[in-house]
């Protein structure tokens, strides 16, 4: 699919008469800057022989360019500070093409990439993402690897998908709601026995007592303390099942939150802070128990006491019963006025509360470097700013509430007023007696609060709502490029390795790897050498299949790894990476990641080939000694040899080096190049280094730059061409040298 936008009429009509019969536009694509900078709206439009520029300023139509295809070459997209450009040489002069803001930059560089092709006379390859994914409902742009559009999800899907996870616990939820409606009715009785207590035994106003009042009047208290006790039994039960059952469905939740996230790509990670994902498993998934633990049982408890206080006001008055209910309306109408406002104010609360668990995430990563450079102060201003936006944001939400609330009670309170006064003079007319009157006072007095739970569940839902459909964005968010349906089992890779024209970038319009072609044989060593930048660690990357190639193929053993079972391929590739990353537990437990079921006889066996076992049994606990996040505890050089012991026991097909003996002295690099020696042997391997003297067992180096391979041969070859290669020797020569005059 060539990238082609829907052209304005204005736009095609000039088209086809400038075109002259050369056909429809093959590519349209719009723009947004002019050559000034300013904004305006043009286009770029490519037919089978010219492409034209068009703009369009006050109902007129200008040509800003008129080029045969044929004339264009070297065409490139290139993004600057807050814009781009789309350039190509038209008969030894540059030319822009188009200039446009970073909102516009995908589809430029995909149109780049086809113009390119048809430019010469081959046919450009589709791009199903050059232009914005849309909802197919609404049209609103959908964010990179999510399905879900803001706009279009329905409350009533939220509140499916949430009662799908209370589907394991229908008869635990059918006993918790009856126990709630038994507690409820239970909760009604003490208001109607006051009316037999003030009419039938009391008979206050009304003369004598009638005989045997004192034991009338003992069963009723007994009866009003009976029912209240009971009621409190059957809510306390109530409560303690329905804790435990909305636990277990918010750990179902966070579960499949948790689950999910490992299959992400690191695409994924890559563009959002570790602090806000780690604010959608605790937070929301927080919220979520909140209200499948309290709220949801609160609002129903209140909701039932409401309707049946409610109820019994109008069978026992009904005159006086609609009058309670005057300030109802008058409440939904606020409600609705305010409920916009709030999610507005919870929203930003939300937001600055995750913004803050990112900065404190981020501070305490790196707290070693905040304490190197003594910016202790610096971090904690930095964590102030960020706290006093949620200070406000909170504040504001809190009072908000503080000001809802009161004038909430006052409407609602308002109704017992208007009973007091119209049931008051109905006493005085003596049309109805003093303890009908107090148990209408009492139906009314058990409706303010239920009033007020179920006005502040607008509130609840709405926070409820915000938190599912983030929880649900990130399940509903594609997991890392999935198996093909008939993915190919290799349990037993040998390691060849083929790059055929391969071409990456992170950002999928702008390549870091440039029609890389490369053949490594199975056994052989192969070192990576360039400049930082050069798309070394890129390559890497795609062979663990981390990401996967725009361009091109990579094959493992002939076959594309885009077809080999993830499982297989990872399980048979080892990765010692620059920074090894060492998890809180013991030694043991660290080396025998790769491999859980190995025994101490294999976790000793790797360490003595990873040169780990003399410093480790040093310790006062040996292998079990614990270590600190991220290896605290062990030198740089102790934790590279963990990792190393940690590639040999996995005892992969495929080994990769990432810069395994930077920042170690020349005793540790030594002992790391004794242990990386035994490990590479009989293993296909791919090593980084720019310390080029640890490359000397290769069998081959290919040096890279700028995302090409300039060239490849073993060390002597490299150094008798004198290009890319000699001159890297040659400067780390020349910076031994400095360092060894400084010493």
């Amino acid at each position: 699919m060539l990238v082609k936008e829907e052209i304005p009429q204005d736009i095609q009509d000039e088209l086809r008469r400038l075109s002259d019969g050369d056909g429809d536009a093959r590519i349209a694509v719009s723009f947004d800057l002019d050559s000034e900078g300013k904004l305006t709206e043009s286009w770029l439009l490519v037919t089978g022989q010219r492409v034209l520029g068009l703009g369009g300023r006050d109902g007129e139509v200008s040509v800003l360019y008129d080029y045969p295809l044929s004339s264009l070459k070297d065409i490139n997209s290139e993004g600057q500070v807050g814009n781009g450009f789309l350039t190509a040489e038209v008969d030894g002069h540059r030319v822009c093409l188009a200039r446009y803001s970073n909102a516009h930059a995908r589809k430029l560089a995909a149109a780049a990439k086809q113009l390119e092709a048809l430019a010469k006379g081959e046919e450009p390859k589709p791009d199903p993402e050059a232009l914005p994914r849309r909802c197919p409902k609404c049209d609103f742009p959908l964010e990179q690897g999510s399905n879900v559009c803001p706009n279009c999800v329905k409350k009533r899907q939220v509140i499916v998908r949430l009662l799908a996870y209370t589907r394991p616990h229908r008869v635990t939820g059918a006993i918790v709601l009856t126990l709630l409606l038994l507690a409820v009715i239970l909760g009604l009785t003490p208001p109607y026995l006051i009316g037999p207590l003030v009419d039938g035994v009391l008979r206050v106003g009304q003369g004598t007592p009638p005989p045997g009042a004192s034991r009338m009047l003992t069963l009723l208290v007994l009866g009003l303390a009976g029912a209240s006790a009971v009621s409190s039994c059957l809510s306390i039960i109530q409560g303690r099942i329905g804790a435990w059952m909305g636990a277990k469905i918010t750990h179902a939740i966070r579960m499949d939150l948790c689950e999910h996230i490992e299959k992400l790509s690191l695409s994924y990670f890559d563009k959002r802070q570790t602090g806000a994902v780690m604010a959608r498993i605790s937070q929301d998934t927080a919220e979520l128990q909140r209200f499948l633990t309290d709220d949801i049982y609160l609002f129903i408890s209140q909701s039932i006491q409401l309707a049946g206080g409610l109820a019994m006001m109008l069978y026992l008055n009904w005159k006086l019963g609609l009058v309670a209910l005057i300030p109802a309306p008058i409440i939904t109408l606020f409600t609705f006025k305010v409920v916009g406002g709030l999610r507005r104010v919870y929203g930003r609360l939300w937001h600055r509360r995750s913004r803050f668990s990112a900065v404190l995430n981020d501070s305490l990563s790196g707290v070693r470097t905040v304490k190197a450079f003594a910016q202790e102060r610096q971090e904690a201003a930095r964590l102030a700013r960020t706290s006093r936006g949620l200070m406000v944001a909170a504040a504001e939400a809190e009072a908000t509430w503080a000001t809802l609330i009161p004038t909430y009670s006052f409407i609602m309170g308002s109704g017992a007023f208007l009973v007091w006064w119209f049931g008051g003079m109905q006493v005085l007319d003596h049309q109805m007696t003093l303890g009908k009157l107090m148990q209408m006072l009492g139906f009314a007095a058990m409706t303010v609060y239920p009033m007020q739970i179920v006005v502040r569940m607008s509130d609840w839902l709405g926070r409820v709502f915000a938190a599912a459909e983030r929880v649900f964005e990130i399940l509903d968010t594609l997991p890392e490029e999935p198996d093909v349906r008939k993915a190919v089992t290799m349990p037993d890779i040998k390691g060849r390795l083929e790059f055929r024209d391969i071409s990456f970038g992170y950002d999928r319009y702008n390549h870091v790897l440039h029609e890389i072609n490369l053949d490594v044989a199975q056994g052989e060593m192969i070192g990576l050498v360039g400049h930082s930048g050069a798309g070394k660690s890129t390559m890497i990357n795609l062979v663990c299949r981390f990401y996967t190639a725009q361009e091109g193929e990579l094959l493992i053993d002939g076959v594309n790894i885009k077809d080999i079972r993830l499982s297989d391929l990872r399980q048979q590739i080892g990765v010692v990476p620059q920074e090894p990353y060492l998890f809180v537990g013991t030694i043991t437990e660290n080396i025998a990641y790769s491999k859980p079921e190995a025994t101490i006889e294999e976790i000793i066996r790797a360490a003595k080939a990873a040169n780990a076992h003399d410093f480790v049994v040093n310790f006062p606990d040996g292998y079990e000694t614990r270590v600190g996040e991220r290896g605290q505890g062990l030198s740089a050089g102790e934790r590279q040899r963990v990792a190393i012991a940690r590639a040999i026991l996995h005892d992969p097909k495929i080994l990769i080096l990432d810069e395994a003996t930077s920042s170690v002295d020349t005793i540790t690099e030594k002992q790391i190049q004794e242990a990386l020696a035994r490990l590479v042997k009989n293993r296909t391997t791919l090593a980084i280094a720019h310390r080029l003297s640890t490359l000397k067992n290769a069998d081959r180096l290919v040096v890279l730059e700028h995302g090409k391979i300039s060239e490849s041969g073993t060390h002597d070859e490299l150094m008798d061409t004198k290009g890319p290669y000699f001159k890297l020797v040659e400067m780390q020569m020349e910076l031994s040298k400095v360092k060894a005059v400084d010493g």
